[in-house]
């Protein structure tokens, strides 16, 4: 058989480690970015994943499907790896030749040193079955695929790679290659040569250590990148959405949701790609999770020149991110009224134009009502602010009314407290000035206390000493006349406080 004769005029992807300078930014295929291809977790088992919902456009749906070979196994996290490998040499062609074209060459001895791992033969063996699995992968598209070229939503089937070929094997010409090469997809190979990509800090992208965090600065820069204009932005995903597309499988209670997702929150945050991210309820047993950008992500924003269509916006048709501009207090308003049968939109409507007081006020005032669509009077009152319900208003006097008297009750409470302290104190201290005096003053003291003693408490001292130790209230009332005595002696300077 005769040696293969392509000429290969790209030599970057075969360089020697040596000669690697691994690129801080790389250019990733925008849809590959929103929509979920890899799973995060080896022990992930499943075949296929699917992403659907409601189109645009009344009356059409979106669906996305990506399928395994059973033969070869879904792509995990190291196919993913591998795959993002392979985009540096993609994009470094795009940078030097303006288009990329069928086949293009590779060496897994340079795959292993973009990835930074060891050319050890069992490395060799896992990137050729990770881009043997990515290969036998398909993907079915229904209007969730966006080709930039032609400049509509696909409903097609296709696949990331149409063939690969290694070093050894023969060629359709029966020609035996002498180098690894790689084929596109029609479909992925036109939107690359599309320029329908956005740049990801691949240096910053490696550092993360938790695949759902790196996997979430990919949805996330996108879904930022569409709302960089707005003050004060945030984008919130359903739950559920966000597993989908992670993709994830999804928990039935809050808290374990919050122990799947928090710890890559929380390194996007700690990293500072987002300022912050809440958690909310959303009804059905599914919450909201809201992020906001962080510097990093303002910083890669102003960078960035991303693709020049006017799909910035919602580049994904579904299922609906919502990207909106609420405050906190909105949210947990939009939340409250929807709980009260307000539709969604009705209730973001109200919490944009009205005073939050008021609509606060309505909520707790509606079920004072005798209406028997407590959701549209609601709606009315707030929007043309009708009078509270008089019952309403009465149990407001009443509860503002038990409030200050419990606020009375509070404050007499505190001043007690703090008059029985300042006593212990000065017991305390009165105590230990007596023990400091010489005995013939204590004496004195003690005689002078005995004098002042009422009538009563001079006759129970009287029966104390014939029969023994005194009462302890008779103790407490000589304790009191002999801080009287000593007061009046530090009064008068005879001793010193």
């Amino acid at each position: 058989m005769k040696k293969s004769k392509f000429n290969f005029t790209n030599e970057i992807s075969i360089k020697k480690n040596s000669e690697i300078n691994l690129p801080e930014i790389i250019k990733s295929e925008v849809n590959l970015l929103l929509l979920p291809f890899f799973v995060l977790e080896r022990k992930d088992k499943r075949l296929k994943i699917e992403v659907e919902g409601k189109g645009k456009i009344p009356g059409t749906k979106v669906f996305w499907n990506v399928s395994a070979n059973p033969e070869y196994g879904y792509p995990g996290p190291f196919d993913r790896e591998v795959h993002k490998a392979i985009e540096q040499i993609l994009g470094e062609i795009l940078r030097e030749k303006g288009k990329i074209e069928n086949p293009i060459p590779f060496s897994i001895y340079n795959l292993c040193n973009r990835m930074g791992i060891t050319d050890a033969g069992d490395n060799y063996q896992r990137i050729k079955k990770a881009l043997e699995r990515i290969r036998m992968t398909g993907i079915k598209s229904e209007n969730a695929f966006y080709h930039k070229g032609k400049k509509k939503w696909l409903s097609s089937v296709f696949g990331l790679y149409d063939t690969v070929i290694f070093r050894g094997e023969q060629l359709e010409d029966g020609s035996i290659t002498e180098i690894n090469l790689l084929y596109l997809g029609n479909i992925y190979l036109q939107n690359l040569n599309s320029h329908y990509t956005k740049p990801i800090n691949y240096t910053y992208w490696r550092s993360l250590k938790s695949k759902i965090a790196s996997r979430l600065y990919e949805i996330l820069g996108v879904k930022f990148y569409g709302v960089r204009n707005k003050k004060d932005c945030f984008i919130h995903y359903k739950y559920t959405t966000l597993c989908q597309l992670l993709p994830l499988i999804p928990y039935r209670y809050i808290s374990q949701a919050k122990r799947q997702l928090n710890s890559g929150n929380d390194e996007l945050k700690d990293t500072g790609f987002i300022s912050k991210y809440e958690w909310s309820e959303n009804g059905n047993k599914d919450w909201l999770i809201s992020y906001w950008p962080g510097e990093r992500a303002k910083e890669e924003m102003k960078r960035a020149t991303l693709f020049s269509s006017n799909q910035e916006e919602d580049l994904l048709p579904g299922p609906k991110l919502e990207v909106k501009k609420y405050t906190e207090e909105q949210i947990n308003l939009i939340n409250k009224l929807v709980k009260l049968n307000v539709s969604k939109i009705t209730a973001e409507k109200l919490a944009k134009s009205n005073d939050q007081e008021l609509i606060e006020k309505w909520i707790e005032a509606v079920s004072y009502s005798n209406a028997d669509n407590q959701a549209a009077y609601l709606v009315k009152a707030i929007r043309e602010n009708w009078q509270f319900p008089e019952e309403y208003l009465r149990k407001t006097r009443e509860q503002k009314q038990e409030e200050e008297e419990e606020k009375i009750e509070y404050t007499k409470m505190k001043n007690k407290e703090e008059e029985d302290k300042k006593r212990k104190e000065e017991i305390k201290k009165m105590g230990q000035m007596f023990n400091s005096l010489d005995l013939l003053q204590q004496e004195e003291i003690k005689k002078e206390a005995e004098k002042r003693l009422p009538d009563f408490w001079k006759e129970k001292l009287n029966k104390t000493k014939i029969k023994g130790e005194p009462s302890k209230l008779l103790e407490v009332v000589l304790g009191e006349k002999r801080r009287e005595i000593m007061k009046e002696w530090i009064k008068s300077g005879r001793i010193e406080f």
